[in-house]
């Protein structure tokens, strides 16, 4: 925004129904460099339309995947080949929707740009994300097609065993979709978006807006792999061990070969790394410090499967109110150990007041 745009949505924040004339006179200059001046604060975000609603909140957009996950769980050991008698149940799906959920529970604004189909999931996908305080309203829903499926069967220790999906409707997710979202996304505070969508889709976003913060988290080994060109032009990047192990193409063994590979990324231009180790933590890394940090171990773990999402939108959230390095790491944390007592991918009681809750029992 220029130093002139400032002044005139100041003016317009304690007059919203001034006119171009009206602007022009108290800032003398034309009425076609007023409209110039609100045809851009429109195009980025801080004005909504003709009757010049303000956009004063905060909010972030997340692009990606939006589905039904189906969860499985044996009664007895698993065996190939054999029919297993289970408890099943399904939740509301998708990385990038999952991230926002725990967003949302936060009370951040946040926005999704998603596709799914005109059947009975995609209306539960939206009504059930809406009914989450995440914005669908620009979510595209595609006629005559399905959406996103993704089927998981647990261990017995409520750990994936074996995962199958379907996400073709993502195709849908193309540079003439966001095209036509660019208010939306040049409106945004940051943005997240996840690998499953079409290289050339990322390759529009990473050109078009590498000014914002981007957000990654690699979802799979596979999808790692296919994300190693882009990680140079991430604001914040989140593997586990597997899908850094896929991007160096390279076993990590121990911490020292782990903080090299996380330097070599941080040297390509990454400014942030959050490596997800399950029970034993994370470690972070930017250009000047390394932290390698646990909470305690949870038992009685009901399902692992939510605990990266919910991890990442505390570190995503503390980004948003500007936390220092240590109070982020200890929010993806304790946000994360939130999801482990939870059958849904999102655990409904993910609030500030729980998280803080945890981060102080792990300090005594």
């Amino acid at each position: 925004m220029t130093k002139k745009e400032k002044e005139i949505l100041e003016v317009i924040k304690d007059n919203p129904t001034i006119s171009h004339s009206e602007l022009a006179k108290l800032f003398n200059i034309s009425k076609n460099t007023v409209a110039v001046h609100i045809s851009n604060l429109m195009n980025q975000g801080y004005l909504l339309g003709k009757a010049y609603l303000i956009n004063e909140e905060d909010y972030l957009v997340g692009i990606g995947a939006a589905n039904i996950d189906v969860y499985g769980k044996s009664e007895i050991k698993i065996r190939s080949h054999y029919d297993h008698p289970s408890k099943i149940h399904t939740s509301l799906g998708g990385v990038t929707r999952n991230i926002l959920e725990n967003l949302a529970l936060l009370k951040v604004n946040t926005k999704l740009l998603s596709a799914v189909g005109d059947d009975m999931y995609g209306k539960a996908i939206l009504e059930g994300s809406k009914k989450n305080n995440i914005d669908v309203s620009n979510v595209l829903e595609v006629k005559d097609n399905g959406s996103g499926i993704f089927v998981q069967v647990l261990d017995d220790d409520n750990d994936m065993h074996l995962a199958i999906c379907d996400m073709s409707i993502i195709k849908y997710i193309d540079i003439d979709y966001l095209k036509e979202k660019e208010n939306v996304l040049k409106g945004s505070k940051m943005i997240i978006f996840d690998p499953s969508l079409n290289t050339d889709t990322i390759e529009y976003l990473i050109d078009n807006y590498k000014d914002k913060a981007l957000f990654l988290d690699p979802v799979s080994e596979e999808y790692a792999k296919k994300i190693k060109p882009y990680i140079p032009y991430l604001h914040t990047f989140k593997p586990n061990i597997s899908e850094l192990e896929a991007i160096i193409n390279k076993k990590i063994n121990n911490d020292d070969e782990l903080i090299k590979a996380c330097k070599k990324l941080i040297d390509s231009g990454l400014k942030n790394i959050y490596v997800s180790l399950g029970k034993n933590g994370c470690l972070f890394m930017n250009n000047k410090e390394t932290i390698k940090r646990k909470f305690k171990e949870v038992k009685n773990v009901v399902n692992y499967s939510g605990a990266g999402d919910s991890f990442f939108a505390g570190i995503i959230y503390a980004y948003m109110n500007d936390f220092s390095i240590n109070d982020t790491i200890n929010y993806g944390l304790a946000s994360g150990i939130l999801a482990l007592s939870s059958n849904t991918t999102s655990n409904n009681k993910l609030s500030i007041r729980e998280i803080n809750k945890i981060i102080k029992e792990n300090k005594k």
